[in-house]
């Protein structure tokens, strides 16, 4: 009873140490996201589907199959095409967007709908004052 207690036991650890390896595995997008695209459009290399980019993000695919880290691939960029590889708060300022082409995500949402109950509630209101000055004016009665 005991050595099956154990062997299940040490059976479960084994899967359990292997389950994660690949959950961890390096993905082309957690590598891109942090590039600039090559050609002239306004996007990080991950929003990117232009010819130039697509290259790109195979070359980073086969790198990974080689087993090179995020760290190595984006050395290996930058040593290649210098600082405009590497997608930096300059660029973002001059124009290199990232989640140009993404959909909206919560903040977004949350300030679209709060944006739009003000504007109503807003709206009611001039109505409001606005019926109230034209119809239930007392200094118009004297």
């Amino acid at each position: 009873m005991r050595l099956a207690l154990r062997e299940a036991f040490l059976s479960l650890m084994v899967v359990c140490a292997a389950v994660p390896s690949g959950a961890l595995a390096l993905t082309v997008n957690e590598v891109v996201k942090d590039l600039a695209c090559p050609c002239e459009c306004p996007l990080v290399l991950e929003d990117c589907n232009m010819t130039c980019g697509l290259e790109w993000k195979n070359e980073v695919g086969e790198m990974i199959n080689k087993g090179m880290t995020k760290q190595q691939i984006m050395d290996y960029f930058i040593g290649k095409y210098g600082d405009e590889a590497r997608i930096t708060a300059a660029q973002r300022i001059q124009g290199k967007v990232y989640q140009y082409t993404r959909s909206f995500d919560t903040v977004d949402w949350v300030l679209l709908w709060a944006g739009l109950a003000v504007w109503v509630l807003l709206m009611f209101l001039g109505v409001y004052v606005g019926v109230k000055k034209l119809f239930f004016d007392k200094s118009q009665d004297a």
